[in-house]
Protein backbone atom coordinates (compact mmCIF):
# COMPACT_ATOMS: atom_id res chain seq x y z
CA UNK A 1 0.00 0.00 0.00
CA UNK A 2 1.38 3.42 -1.00
CA UNK A 3 2.55 5.39 2.04
CA UNK A 4 0.86 8.77 2.42
CA UNK A 5 2.13 11.97 4.05
CA UNK A 6 0.32 13.32 7.14
CA UNK A 7 -3.16 14.72 6.47
CA UNK A 8 -2.29 18.04 8.15
CA UNK A 9 0.60 18.51 5.74
CA UNK A 10 -1.73 17.94 2.79
CA UNK A 11 -4.24 20.41 4.27
CA UNK A 12 -1.52 23.03 4.72
CA UNK A 13 -0.41 22.55 1.13
CA UNK A 14 -3.99 22.77 -0.14
CA UNK A 15 -4.70 26.11 1.50
CA UNK A 16 -1.28 27.58 0.74
CA UNK A 17 -1.51 26.53 -2.93
CA UNK A 18 -5.04 27.90 -3.24
CA UNK A 19 -4.14 31.37 -1.90
CA UNK A 20 -0.38 31.35 -2.64
CA UNK A 21 0.04 32.39 0.97
CA UNK A 22 1.35 30.55 4.02
CA UNK A 23 -0.37 33.18 6.16
CA UNK A 24 -3.78 32.41 4.57
CA UNK A 25 -3.19 28.70 5.17
CA UNK A 26 -2.35 29.38 8.81
CA UNK A 27 -5.57 31.37 9.26
CA UNK A 28 -7.67 28.69 7.56
CA UNK A 29 -6.20 25.96 9.81
CA UNK A 30 -5.99 28.13 12.95
CA UNK A 31 -2.29 27.42 13.39
CA UNK A 32 0.87 29.55 13.21
CA UNK A 33 2.75 30.52 10.06
CA UNK A 34 5.71 28.53 11.37
CA UNK A 35 3.55 25.42 11.71
CA UNK A 36 2.39 25.78 8.08
CA UNK A 37 6.00 26.15 6.93
CA UNK A 38 6.95 23.05 8.93
CA UNK A 39 4.08 21.01 7.44
CA UNK A 40 4.97 22.00 3.89
CA UNK A 41 8.67 21.44 4.42
CA UNK A 42 7.88 17.95 5.70
CA UNK A 43 5.71 17.28 2.64
CA UNK A 44 8.52 18.42 0.34
CA UNK A 45 10.95 16.09 2.14
CA UNK A 46 8.46 13.23 1.86
CA UNK A 47 8.12 13.77 -1.91
CA UNK A 48 11.74 14.69 -2.50
CA UNK A 49 10.93 17.87 -4.42
CA UNK A 50 10.24 21.56 -3.92
CA UNK A 51 6.58 22.57 -4.09
CA UNK A 52 6.99 26.32 -3.55
CA UNK A 53 9.47 28.99 -4.52
CA UNK A 54 9.92 31.16 -1.42
CA UNK A 55 10.33 34.84 -2.28
CA UNK A 56 10.72 37.82 0.05
CA UNK A 57 7.03 38.67 0.41
CA UNK A 58 5.29 35.87 -1.44
CA UNK A 59 5.45 32.26 -2.49
CA UNK A 60 4.87 30.70 -5.89
CA UNK A 61 4.14 27.13 -6.87
CA UNK A 62 6.80 25.20 -8.69
CA UNK A 63 5.62 23.27 -11.79
CA UNK A 64 5.52 20.13 -9.63
CA UNK A 65 3.58 21.97 -6.92
CA UNK A 66 1.08 23.26 -9.47
CA UNK A 67 0.43 19.74 -10.76
CA UNK A 68 0.12 18.31 -7.26
CA UNK A 69 -2.33 21.02 -6.16
CA UNK A 70 -4.91 19.80 -8.70
CA UNK A 71 -4.78 16.25 -7.30
CA UNK A 72 -4.92 17.46 -3.69
CA UNK A 73 -7.85 19.81 -4.30
CA UNK A 74 -9.82 17.12 -6.12
CA UNK A 75 -9.07 14.61 -3.37
CA UNK A 76 -10.28 16.88 -0.58
CA UNK A 77 -13.40 17.82 -2.53
CA UNK A 78 -14.27 14.14 -2.94
CA UNK A 79 -13.76 13.55 0.78
CA UNK A 80 -15.96 16.54 1.61
CA UNK A 81 -18.63 15.32 -0.80
CA UNK A 82 -18.60 11.90 0.82
CA UNK A 83 -18.81 13.31 4.35
CA UNK A 84 -21.68 15.62 3.34
CA UNK A 85 -23.56 12.57 2.07
CA UNK A 86 -23.50 10.86 5.46
CA UNK A 87 -23.08 13.63 8.04
CA UNK A 88 -25.96 16.08 8.58
CA UNK A 89 -25.35 19.75 9.34
CA UNK A 90 -24.65 20.15 13.04
CA UNK A 91 -26.47 23.50 13.23
CA UNK A 92 -30.11 22.67 14.05
CA UNK A 93 -31.48 26.22 13.94
CA UNK A 94 -30.23 27.51 10.57
CA UNK A 95 -31.80 26.14 7.40
CA UNK A 96 -30.49 27.05 3.93
CA UNK A 97 -32.69 26.25 0.95
CA UNK A 98 -31.47 26.76 -2.64
CA UNK A 99 -33.89 27.09 -5.55
CA UNK A 100 -34.51 28.82 -8.88
CA UNK A 101 -35.18 32.58 -8.67
CA UNK A 102 -38.51 32.18 -10.50
CA UNK A 103 -39.79 29.57 -8.04
CA UNK A 104 -38.51 31.55 -5.07
CA UNK A 105 -40.10 34.81 -6.22
CA UNK A 106 -43.41 33.56 -7.57
CA UNK A 107 -44.31 30.62 -5.34
CA UNK A 108 -42.10 30.24 -2.30
CA UNK A 109 -41.73 33.78 -0.93
CA UNK A 110 -45.48 34.59 -0.86
CA UNK A 111 -46.00 31.53 1.36
CA UNK A 112 -42.83 31.47 3.46
CA UNK A 113 -44.28 33.43 6.37
CA UNK A 114 -46.45 30.42 7.20
CA UNK A 115 -43.32 28.29 7.64
CA UNK A 116 -41.80 30.94 9.89
CA UNK A 117 -44.96 31.11 11.98
CA UNK A 118 -45.03 27.33 12.39
CA UNK A 119 -41.31 26.97 13.12
CA UNK A 120 -40.13 30.24 14.72
CA UNK A 121 -37.04 28.53 16.16
CA UNK A 122 -35.60 27.94 12.66
CA UNK A 123 -33.74 30.75 10.91
CA UNK A 124 -34.48 30.27 7.21
CA UNK A 125 -32.22 31.42 4.36
CA UNK A 126 -33.54 31.23 0.80
CA UNK A 127 -30.75 31.13 -1.78
CA UNK A 128 -32.05 31.81 -5.32
CA UNK A 129 -29.66 30.91 -8.12
CA UNK A 130 -29.14 29.02 -11.35
CA UNK A 131 -26.06 26.98 -10.39
CA UNK A 132 -26.58 23.52 -8.97
CA UNK A 133 -25.31 23.43 -5.40
CA UNK A 134 -23.14 20.46 -4.45
CA UNK A 135 -23.68 20.55 -0.64
CA UNK A 136 -19.91 20.48 -0.05
CA UNK A 137 -18.94 23.77 1.50
CA UNK A 138 -21.85 26.07 0.73
CA UNK A 139 -23.87 25.15 3.82
CA UNK A 140 -26.98 24.35 1.79
CA UNK A 141 -29.31 21.89 3.50
CA UNK A 142 -31.92 21.37 0.79
CA UNK A 143 -32.39 22.26 -2.88
CA UNK A 144 -35.65 22.65 -4.75
CA UNK A 145 -34.88 21.67 -8.32
CA UNK A 146 -36.88 21.82 -11.52
CA UNK A 147 -35.87 18.81 -13.57
CA UNK A 148 -36.31 15.07 -14.04
CA UNK A 149 -35.15 13.92 -10.61
CA UNK A 150 -31.92 12.24 -11.71
CA UNK A 151 -29.26 13.75 -9.47
CA UNK A 152 -26.44 11.21 -8.91
CA UNK A 153 -25.19 10.88 -5.36
CA UNK A 154 -28.18 12.75 -3.91
CA UNK A 155 -31.59 11.73 -2.68
CA UNK A 156 -34.32 13.16 -4.88
CA UNK A 157 -37.96 13.34 -3.75
CA UNK A 158 -40.71 14.32 -6.19
CA UNK A 159 -42.99 16.85 -4.56
CA UNK A 160 -44.90 18.83 -7.19
CA UNK A 161 -45.98 18.36 -10.79
CA UNK A 162 -45.76 21.25 -13.21
CA UNK A 163 -48.03 22.02 -16.15
CA UNK A 164 -47.95 24.65 -18.88
CA UNK A 165 -50.78 27.09 -19.59
CA UNK A 166 -51.37 29.98 -21.99
CA UNK A 167 -51.72 33.32 -20.22
CA UNK A 168 -51.86 37.02 -20.99
CA UNK A 169 -52.91 40.31 -19.45
CA UNK A 170 -56.68 40.72 -19.61
CA UNK A 171 -56.35 43.87 -21.74
CA UNK A 172 -54.61 41.96 -24.51
CA UNK A 173 -57.61 39.72 -25.20
CA UNK A 174 -60.24 42.24 -24.03
CA UNK A 175 -61.03 39.80 -21.26
CA UNK A 176 -62.53 37.25 -23.66
CA UNK A 177 -61.67 33.71 -24.68
CA UNK A 178 -60.14 33.22 -28.13
CA UNK A 179 -60.06 30.38 -30.62
CA UNK A 180 -56.85 28.42 -31.25
CA UNK A 181 -56.62 29.92 -34.73
CA UNK A 182 -56.58 33.44 -33.22
CA UNK A 183 -53.36 32.71 -31.33
CA UNK A 184 -51.25 32.89 -34.50
CA UNK A 185 -52.11 36.58 -34.89
CA UNK A 186 -51.39 37.59 -31.30
CA UNK A 187 -48.00 38.87 -30.01
CA UNK A 188 -46.04 36.14 -28.25
CA UNK A 189 -43.47 36.05 -25.46
CA UNK A 190 -41.42 32.87 -25.65
CA UNK A 191 -39.29 31.24 -22.96
CA UNK A 192 -36.43 29.65 -24.90
CA UNK A 193 -34.64 28.19 -21.86
CA UNK A 194 -33.56 24.56 -22.02
CA UNK A 195 -36.45 23.32 -19.90
CA UNK A 196 -39.02 24.80 -22.33
CA UNK A 197 -37.45 24.19 -25.73
CA UNK A 198 -39.32 20.96 -26.44
CA UNK A 199 -42.64 22.28 -25.15
CA UNK A 200 -43.08 25.10 -27.69
CA UNK A 201 -43.44 22.76 -30.66
CA UNK A 202 -45.48 20.24 -28.67
CA UNK A 203 -47.93 22.98 -27.68
CA UNK A 204 -48.50 24.04 -31.31
CA UNK A 205 -48.98 20.45 -32.46
CA UNK A 206 -51.49 19.82 -29.67
CA UNK A 207 -53.66 22.71 -30.88
CA UNK A 208 -53.01 22.13 -34.57
CA UNK A 209 -51.65 25.62 -35.12
CA UNK A 210 -48.42 27.26 -36.28
CA UNK A 211 -47.22 30.43 -34.57
CA UNK A 212 -45.20 32.38 -37.18
CA UNK A 213 -41.85 33.84 -36.20
CA UNK A 214 -43.23 37.29 -36.97
CA UNK A 215 -45.64 36.91 -34.03
CA UNK A 216 -42.82 36.34 -31.54
CA UNK A 217 -42.13 39.77 -30.06
CA UNK A 218 -39.77 38.76 -27.26
CA UNK A 219 -37.65 35.77 -26.27
CA UNK A 220 -36.30 35.30 -22.74
CA UNK A 221 -34.39 32.51 -21.04
CA UNK A 222 -35.52 33.14 -17.47
CA UNK A 223 -39.06 32.63 -16.21
CA UNK A 224 -39.19 35.63 -13.86
CA UNK A 225 -38.55 37.99 -16.78
CA UNK A 226 -41.20 36.15 -18.76
CA UNK A 227 -43.77 36.69 -16.01
CA UNK A 228 -42.94 40.41 -15.77
CA UNK A 229 -43.35 40.84 -19.53
CA UNK A 230 -46.74 39.11 -19.44
CA UNK A 231 -47.87 41.31 -16.53
CA UNK A 232 -46.85 44.38 -18.55
CA UNK A 233 -49.21 43.32 -21.34
CA UNK A 234 -46.42 42.65 -23.85
CA UNK A 235 -47.96 39.47 -25.22
CA UNK A 236 -49.34 35.96 -24.77
CA UNK A 237 -47.11 33.29 -23.29
CA UNK A 238 -46.90 29.56 -22.70
CA UNK A 239 -45.76 29.49 -19.10
CA UNK A 240 -45.36 27.28 -16.04
CA UNK A 241 -48.64 27.25 -14.16
CA UNK A 242 -47.06 27.32 -10.69
CA UNK A 243 -45.51 30.72 -11.45
CA UNK A 244 -48.79 32.40 -12.41
CA UNK A 245 -51.43 30.48 -10.42
CA UNK A 246 -51.81 33.20 -7.79
CA UNK A 247 -52.06 35.93 -10.43
CA UNK A 248 -54.72 33.99 -12.32
CA UNK A 249 -56.65 33.55 -9.10
CA UNK A 250 -56.40 37.28 -8.31
CA UNK A 251 -57.43 38.31 -11.82
CA UNK A 252 -54.10 39.95 -12.70
CA UNK A 253 -53.72 37.55 -15.63
CA UNK A 254 -56.15 35.45 -17.64
CA UNK A 255 -56.11 32.32 -19.77
CA UNK A 256 -57.36 33.35 -23.24
CA UNK A 257 -57.77 29.69 -24.15
CA UNK A 258 -58.58 26.64 -22.05
CA UNK A 259 -55.37 24.70 -22.51
CA UNK A 260 -53.01 22.84 -20.22
CA UNK A 261 -50.32 20.25 -20.81
CA UNK A 262 -47.78 18.51 -18.64
CA UNK A 263 -44.36 20.13 -18.50
CA UNK A 264 -41.27 18.14 -19.36
CA UNK A 265 -39.73 18.90 -15.95
CA UNK A 266 -41.20 18.86 -12.45
CA UNK A 267 -40.17 19.91 -8.93
CA UNK A 268 -38.00 17.82 -6.64
CA UNK A 269 -36.58 18.19 -3.15
CA UNK A 270 -32.91 17.24 -3.40
CA UNK A 271 -30.20 16.75 -0.77
CA UNK A 272 -27.76 14.17 0.59
CA UNK A 273 -29.72 11.45 2.39
CA UNK A 274 -28.40 12.53 5.78
CA UNK A 275 -29.87 16.01 5.37
CA UNK A 276 -33.38 14.57 5.09
CA UNK A 277 -32.91 13.03 8.55
CA UNK A 278 -32.34 16.38 10.29
CA UNK A 279 -35.25 17.94 12.18
CA UNK A 280 -35.03 21.25 10.34
CA UNK A 281 -35.22 19.66 6.88
CA UNK A 282 -37.99 17.33 8.02
CA UNK A 283 -39.88 20.41 9.24
CA UNK A 284 -39.49 22.16 5.89
CA UNK A 285 -40.51 19.07 3.92
CA UNK A 286 -43.59 18.68 6.10
CA UNK A 287 -44.53 22.33 5.67
CA UNK A 288 -44.05 22.51 1.90
CA UNK A 289 -45.97 19.26 1.43
CA UNK A 290 -48.89 20.73 3.36
CA UNK A 291 -48.78 23.86 1.18
CA UNK A 292 -49.12 21.75 -1.93
CA UNK A 293 -51.97 19.76 -0.44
Amino acid sequence: MQALPPLRALQAFRYAARELSFKAAAEAMNISNAAVSSHIRGLEEFLGMKLFVRLTREVKLTPEGSRLSGFIETGFQEIERGIATFAPNSDPTNLKVATLPSFANRWLMPRISRFQERYPQIKLSIMPGFSLVDFQGDGVDLAIRFGKGNYPGLESRFFMEESLVVVCHASLADGRKVEPSDLANMPWLVDDSIDMQGSWGKFQRALGIKIPDTSIRLEVNEASAQVEAVLAGRGVSLIRHILVADMLKDGLLMQPIDFSMSAEYHYYLVAPEAKFRTEKVRAFVSWISSEIS
